[in-house]
């Protein structure tokens, strides 16, 4: 969905607010010493000598504290890579985040976080809070970004029915994130059995796609406010799935459909046949899930049914009652474009984390053999 493209434009605001700042006050600067002139005020020569001082004493100060400000970012480069990959006829973009202690020694899981419609990378960081969970539990966070006319912004995904250019285009983004996956684990030590997947809106849908066309890469997903955009494949194996929706969402509604809400007219699968289809997929007993009623969310637990064997993997739903197209316990980057509530007792990010440490992709059958 394009109900993100609030996320675009924050984005870019601090650049922006940062170069009218900077421009305002170089025009301040050179006013005033132009206000100062001898010639145009009669100040005597050594009044004229000091304002040029001040001038320059000022300028100096404001390269000082560029300077500063550049070291500040600059000491966390390490720790917040961009990556580019020759994807197909195409330069594509990700986003590497390593937890506080990172060794390259020792492997660790991956997040992939993917953006909403219309929105990016930072706009992912910034509304998930991925990284600070990163932090606390030792995981790597990616996020990779969707494709567009213009490179960083309006960026969308080809999750099959949604969203815009990658549709249009039909993007191989499955494809990408192939290779993606390759090229990340040539330049970081991660753990290949513990990949995760999620994403909201049009990344959730990206992220069910995976899910499909991606079993072998991808241990788990964690969809927020989007459901499948594919009927299949059905995959080979079970892939556990936790699944965060409101109830009041207009982009993507519940019960499916067009959103209200939303810029694009997509016929959403609702969230209860994309959980019954998963049931189906995963060996769930649709028909009786452990059900968790709090005042703001009902949890519902979908267990493997007795034949289930090995192919079987859990379902968890949280439904949020006054929530929204929004990340539960994130931040709200598109309140002024009607998405509704933010739900912040609910923190979708830990809790899916939570939820993906507890799962990984059954041993290779190398790694099987004695």
């Amino acid at each position: 969905m394009l109900s993100e493209v609030d996320a675009v434009v924050q984005t870019g605001t601090p650049q922006v607010a940062l170069h009218l700042q900077d421009t305002a006050m170089s025009g301040y600067a050179r006013s005033d010493y132009d206000a100062q002139q001898p010639a145009r005020r009669g100040l005597p020569w050594r009044a004229a000598v000091f304002f040029v001082a001040l001038a320059c004493s000022l300028l100096v100060a404001l390269a000082a504290l560029r300077h500063s400000r550049f070291q500040a970012e600059a000491s966390t480069v390490s720790r917040d890579v961009e990556q580019r990959l020759r994807h197909g006829d195409r330069e594509r973009y990700y986003y590497v985040h390593t937890p506080e202690g990172y060794n390259g020694t020792t492997p660790l899981p991956v997040v992939l976080n993917l953006h909403g419609g219309g929105g990016n990378a930072d706009a992912a960081r910034r509304q998930s809070r991925m990284n600070e969970v990163a932090d606390r539990n030792g995981f790597i966070v990616v996020y990779p970004e969707g494709s567009g006319r213009l490179r960083h912004k309006l960026l969308t995904w080809n999750a099959g029915s949604c969203c815009a250019y990658a549709v249009d285009h039909q993007i191989d983004d499955v494809g990408f994130i192939r290779a993606l996956l390759d090229d990340l684990s040539s330049k970081y030590k991660i753990d290949a059995r513990r990949v995760y997947a999620t994403g909201i809106s049009n990344g959730a849908m990206m992220a069910y796609r995976l899910a499909c066309e991606m079993p072998d890469r991808i241990a788990a997903i964690g969809p927020v406010a989007g459901t499948m955009g594919v009927d299949g494949p059905v995959p080979d194996r079970g892939v556990p799935l936790i699944h965060f929706h409101g109830l009041q969402d207009r982009n993507v509604p519940f019960q499916g459909g067009f959103g209200p809400n939303g810029l694009l007219k997509v016929d959403h699968r609702s969230v209860p046949d994309t959980i019954a289809w998963w049931c189906r997929a995963n060996h769930c007993d649709s028909e009786n899930p452990t059900v968790e009623k709090r005042p703001d969310v009902t949890i519902q637990r979908y267990a493997l049914r007795a034949d289930a064997g090995i192919a079987g993997a859990p379902i968890e739903l949280y439904e949020l009652i006054e929530g929204g197209h929004t990340w539960p316990g994130g931040i709200d980057l598109t309140s002024g474009l009607g998405t509704g509530n933010l739900v912040t007792t609910v923190d979708a990010s830990e809790l899916m984390w939570k939820f993906f440490e507890q799962h990984s992709l059954p041993p290779t059958s190398s790694e099987s053999d004695p």
